[in-house]
């Protein structure tokens, strides 16, 4: 291909000039950062006059503290999740507009339980399959309605 470079980078220091992307495609990624708003003003500084993205990402509302720390959730995009209102607000902080969501679906239990996982859990509890299992089970009830995958839109005036 003569269209394509790529760059290695990190998501909180995006190795482009400024205002020299037309488009932003992020899917499952933003939440892996513990930087956020670094990332937004990232995407703020390098897109064009014009340019959009779309941002696809797991949100979550009132995670608690004992999911939001969990190291090894923070590879299942749970543990790194903020709330789809903290996500457009730190867009439009950074000066983005038409900032909005284009897309919301809420998990159920079951697939929350998928996502948290007991093999994502391995190790972490010291207790065995059996209890991560339970701990998977725990937290996805409470945890249901409150985690949905999201895709959010906005341009760059």
């Amino acid at each position: 291909m003569t269209n394509v470079e790529v760059r290695k980078g990190l998501i909180e220091e995006l190795p482009v000039a400024d205002a020299s992307i037309d488009w932003i495609i992020s899917n499952c990624v933003i939440n892996l950062s513990p930087e956020k708003p670094k990332v937004f003003a990232e995407i703020a500084r390098v897109l064009k006059p014009g340019g959009r993205m779309l941002i696809a990402d797991i949100v979550a509302e009132d995670l608690p503290a004992e999911i939001a720390s969990h190291r090894r959730l923070y590879s299942s995009c749970l543990a790194g999740a903020v709330s789809a209102q903290a996500y457009l607000e730190g867009l439009q902080q950074v000066g983005l507009v038409d900032v909005e969501i284009t897309d919301h679906i809420i998990y159920d239990a079951a697939q929350i339980a998928t996502l948290i996982g007991s093999k994502s859990l391995e190790g972490e509890s010291g207790e065995g399959n059996g209890s991560d299992d339970d701990f998977a089970r725990q937290w996805a009830t409470q945890l249901q309605g409150k985690v949905a995958s999201v895709k959010i839109a906005a341009r760059k005036p």
